[in-house]
């Protein structure tokens, strides 16, 4: 028990009638990374919550060092040295890199004047730690990266006494070189003796990094895994409670179909250049590239909400450039973005809000009066079609876990039937098993007919369903796979700029 920081002993939680934790208890012991797996809604954020302080258990007992711990505030946890960094970047987003790094925890003097200098010195300290420089610190977080915005907030977690820091999906919006970044900072860590508790869906970089792995399904701890006796099916097994096919990819006969998206010579002097591709009814277009590479910023040109500067797109041979967002929605262009939490979903209305906002004018009469009851039918379908796991459509989004979010904002595009459907990270920090789930969709939409443009960072993901992919680098096409074609080496040499890139225009 001397090398045990902390103890978690038979902690249950529940949500109204939900009973997100059922007598869980783990040990962590100093200098362990000690990964915690399982589907979503299986209870692995509601349990960091409870360490961190951000939850109260409805039972059971904490313990760090050895003695009871009773937290009221993650304030509490932070002061002991028990750090989080969630998902989703929690941060202030006009205040500066420096002001955030400090929320909560300023530096003053005898007179309680601000001391900027000494946090200066320490924020240039802290971002050495995840590679970053202090020339940002005087920039607003808002004009960061999200992938940076996650360093910064890595490195309010360790930079304060940590002895315990918590990582949820800490590389879901990480590029490959700040994943690679971070895990050496948790190696860095754990040889100082830091302790941590790390949450990823990214079951190979589990295995590589963990001590232990611990497994959660609906509440309960179900296992503890070695990873050199472990392999990724079976984690998985052991997630979901049985085996599942991840092998879906289905070939299609699309070559004869007329184009249905044409993207020529797009151009944004920001973000990418010389852009040409063209997309087929029943067709998956992989578009593969690090964070920052200028995916999302095309796609959103597409879509109407971040015009190119140059270029034209045109969508079953009508041009569309300079088209906006409700309009290209009327030609059955419908985008999932990269970020559901700031870009797709709002926070605190209903399930059912969520999933009819796109096309309330289809739902409603000519006076602008909204059909409730076809509302819900059309709601209730997807749902049932779509496996949702909800109490009430008129829950609150964020009742649901991060898997069924993702599932109610896929199911939000197919109210309708979309001709082109633009995929950005569809499966970004979601479990195995909803994963799966969502890869079975498109290659149901494909087979339908639908032309789809999938956007991933997850290299697996593209090779499993793509039929093509465009590889980017630093904003241009820098190589075209066909699926028969496919290379993992040589699709991430031409990612990282290592490889000549190829002539610009992928007719495919």
């Amino acid at each position: 028990m001397a090398n045990i920081i902390l103890e978690v002993k038979s902690v249950s939680k529940s949500f109204g009638g939900v009973h997100a934790l059922s007598q869980v208890s783990l040990e962590l012991g100093k200098g362990q990374i000690l990964s915690v797996v399982g589907e979503n809604g299986a209870g692995k954020s509601t349990l960091m919550k409870i360490v961190a302080g951000a939850l109260s258990a409805d039972s059971g007992e904490l313990f760090f060092e050895g003695a009871p711990l009773k937290l009221h505030s993650p304030l509490d946890a932070s002061r002991i040295g028990i750090s989080i960094v969630y998902q989703e970047p929690n941060i202030f987003s006009d205040m500066s890199v420096l002001e955030n790094l400090f929320s909560g925890m300023e530096l003053t003097s005898r007179s309680g004047a601000l001391r900027w200098k000494t946090m200066y010195e320490d924020a240039c300290r802290a971002l050495q730690r995840v590679n970053l420089d202090g020339d940002i610190l005087h920039l607003a977080m808002n004009e960061l990266s999200i992938g940076n915005q996650q360093l910064v907030l890595i490195a309010r977690g360790i930079f304060r006494n940590c002895k315990v820091l918590i990582l949820d999906e800490p590389t879901s919006i990480l590029s490959y070189a700040e994943s690679e970044r971070l895990f050496e900072i948790i190696r860095s860590l754990k040889d100082q003796g830091v302790s941590i508790l790390y949450i990823s869906h990214r079951i190979p970089e589990i295995l590589r990094i963990s001590d232990d792995i611990i497994v959660l399904r609906d509440g309960k701890v179900t296992g503890l895994l070695k990873p050199g006796e472990s392999d990724e099916q079976k984690i998985v097994t052991a997630m979901s409670g049985r085996d599942f096919n991840t092998d879906i990819f289905r070939s299609r006969d699309y070559a004869s179909n007329d184009v249905a998206l044409k993207v020529d010579s797009l151009g944004n002097a920001k973000f990418y250049e010389d852009i040409s591709f063209e997309l087929r009814p029943g067709q998956i277009l992989g578009l593969y590239g690090l964070v920052g590479s200028g995916r999302s910023e095309i796609a959103r040109a597409i879509f109407g909400e971040l015009p190119a500067e140059q270029g034209r797109i045109f969508v079953n041979g009508s041009e569309v450039s300079g088209e906006g967002i409700n309009q290209m929605i009327d030609r059955g262009v419908f985008y999932l973005p990269e970020d559901r939490g700031s870009q797709g979903l709002f926070s605190g209305h209903a399930i059912r809000d969520n999933m009819s906002v796109v096309f309330l004018n289809k739902l409603s009469n000519a006076l602008g009066f909204l059909h409730l009851k076809e509302e819900k039918n059309a709601v209730q379908a997807g749902v049932d079609q779509y496996s949702i796991k909800i109490n009430s459509m008129e829950d609150a989004i964020n009742s649901l876990s991060g898997g069924n979010q993702q599932k109610v904002l896929f199911c939000r595009w197919l109210v309708e039937n979309p001709a082109i459907l633009i995929l950005d990270e569809p499966t970004r920090g979601i479990d195995v098993k909803t994963k799966s789930e969502i890869h079975q969709y498109i290659m149901e939409l494909a087979a339908r007919g639908v032309a789809i443009l999938l956007i991933s960072s997850d290299l697996p993901e593209v090779m499993g369903l793509a039929d093509d992919i465009l590889v980017m680098h630093k904003g241009k096409i820098q190589k075209h796979f066909s699926h028969d074609a496919i290379n993992e080496e040589g699709i991430l040499k031409n990612a990282l700029g290592l490889q000549e890139e190829s002539p610009a225009l992928a007719r495919v």
